[in-house]
């Protein structure tokens, strides 16, 4: 009987998991990719961990690296705004509730 090779629907998909880079712009390792192990909750907050540079199991926050997608304010904006749409709308709700008491 012939065994072919598991198939995935999102093949390239799959591939690109198998890395993860960090884009922390403080980071010592910024721009740096390694090895992907996993992506979970730990410590209260999503994050990947990944094999180090010597092979050592290191996790970070998951938005200190390209897992999860950019924030519009700094992949569209590049800061220029002084604002975020999403702390202006808590900010207006806020006011209201100030308003109502």
């Amino acid at each position: 009987m012939r065994w072919s090779k598991r198939s995935s629907a999102d093949g390239e998909r799959d591939e690109k998991r198998t890395w993860v880079r960090i884009t922390h712009p403080f980071h010592p390792w910024r721009g740096q990719s390694f090895r992907f192990v996993v992506r979970k909750q730990l410590w209260g907050e999503e994050r990947v961990t990944f094999l180090g540079p010597k092979g050592e199991a290191c996790s970070v926050p998951a938005n200190w690296t390209n897992t999860v997608a950019l924030d519009p304010y700094w992949s569209v904006g590049r800061s220029r705004s002084r604002f975020r749409v999403e702390d202006l709308l808590l900010l207006a709700d806020l006011i209201d509730a100030g308003k109502e008491r």
